[in-house]
């Protein structure tokens, strides 16, 4: 009855655990460039944390180029995406403006930012008007998920290349903070209003055989 008693207080503490924890994404470096003979470049190196009571690391996972081919070969992961139906995923997620408000409900915080973009094209006139209304998105996405504005941890540059050839060149590092409170419930809310789409579905497709039975 003891280890019952321990083994209860234990998984409490670890869900309570899980539920006021942080995660931490850490993006220490997303680098594009087309810039060499026009063919894309990449590479990045990210880290996700699990803070328990946004103190404890629990869980630290690496993400770069190396570790995801050799996850891909080992698993055989490339086969089973293959499999997944996912026009079935596309018409299971929510509408566009339900997806602003579950953005709204994960309130992202960015607590650094920094962000370089060299971008040009073909076109004088559509490259200065690509710079102008990406830096005008990118200010006001800033301006949302941050709480106090310093000028060493948010920086961002656009810079336009006229060179009559289409040209980018993105660098990126920045760390993003998420409640797991927050993930979880947008979880719930996604897992409800898709039981309740399929049970809307069973329903119509019942009445439409019964107005067919009907018929006879």
């Amino acid at each position: 009855m003891i280890i019952v008693f321990f083994i209860l207080i234990i998984l409490t503490l670890f869900i309570v655990g899980i539920l006021f924890s942080t995660l931490n994404i850490r993006v220490e470096k997303l680098y594009f460039s087309n810039q060499s003979l026009e063919k894309l470049k990449w590479n990045y190196f990210i880290v996700l944390e699990l803070s328990l009571f946004g103190m404890i690391k629990a869980i630290k996972l690496r993400i770069d180029p190396k570790r995801v081919e050799k996850i891909l070969k080992k698993r055989n992961i490339k086969e089973k995406v293959k499999e997944i139906n996912f026009k079935q995923i596309k018409q299971d997620l929510p509408d566009k403006e339900e997806q602003v408000k579950l953005m709204k409900r994960l309130k992202i915080k960015l607590e650094e930012f920094h962000f370089v973009l060299e971008l040009g094209t073909k076109d004088v006139l559509i490259t200065s008007a690509m710079i102008a209304f990406l830096s005008s998105v990118l200010g006001i996405a800033i301006a949302r998920v941050i709480k106090k504005y310093q000028e060493e941890k948010y920086e961002y540059k656009m810079i336009p290349v006229y060179q009559n050839k289409n040209i980018i060149n993105l660098n990126l590092n920045c760390i993003i903070q998420v409640k797991m409170v927050h993930i979880i419930c947008i979880i719930f809310t996604l897992l409800r209003k898709r039981k309740e789409k399929q049970k809307h579905e069973r329903t119509s497709n019942r009445r439409s055989y019964d107005y067919s039975y009907e018929q006879y």
